[in-house]
């Protein structure tokens, strides 16, 4: 076995040998050392982003919890918005039908207002055209009778016309005569015989 000196003696195998030992024990106890020191940086690197993702799970959870509520809130609101729409739709229909109801009754007894109205406005048009047609033809004979009484031969013509069926009428056969000729020449349109006294009358038609 060979004795250690100092200084050591580099040229030995076994002092080579050794140094080289005690370099890697002391190069590996360095790495242990810095892996060590390294972890523990990790370690309390780490620490803060645990507690990060711990609020942020916490806060994921509580937004999760949020959207449920509001996602129950938000359906009764809309069950309730539906119930409230369609009672409103309901009032509004039963609104509709009634004020429909009225106008039909309104506009039915309108319709038979204006049909008596227009039946009474037609049955006096036509009283009216039947008076017009009246007054026309009375008018027509007005003007006839002022045409023969305008006419002095005419006149006389109409007057024995009617007097001779007023006479006719009035008295038997031979007790009248028309165009009978007096005892002074004159000629009478009707004479009629009447027991004395009076005697005959005679009759001018000329009025």
């Amino acid at each position: 076995m060979t004795a250690l000196t100092w200084p050591p003696d580099w040229s030995d195998p076994l002092t080579l040998a050794l140094a080289a030992a005690f370099g890697f024990a002391a190069l590996a106890l360095l790495m242990m050392l810095g892996a060590l020191l390294a972890a523990r940086r990790s370690a309390r690197a780490a620490e803060p982003l645990t507690a990060q993702m711990l609020a942020l799970a916490q806060a994921a959870r509580a937004l999760s919890d949020g959207q449920q509520q509001l996602s129950g809130g938000l359906r009764h609101v809309s069950e309730a918005h539906a119930s409230a729409q369609a009672r409103l739709m309901e009032g509004v229909e039963r609104r509709l039908e009634e004020v429909q109801r009225r106008m039909g009754d309104t506009l039915h007894g309108s319709a038979q207002r204006t049909a008596r109205s227009l039946g009474d406005l037609h049955q006096r048009l036509e009283a009216i055209d039947r008076a017009q047609t009246n007054i026309e033809k009375l008018s027509g004979d007005v003007l006839g009778l002022q045409d023969i009484l305008s006419n002095k031969q005419t006149r006389g013509a109409f007057g024995e016309i009617q007097l001779n069926d007023l006479v006719a009428q009035a008295l038997p056969p031979g007790a009248y005569a028309f165009q009978a000729t007096l005892a002074n020449g004159r000629r009478a349109d009707c004479l009629i015989d009447m027991p004395q006294p009076p005697g005959p009358i005679a009759i001018d038609a000329k009025f």
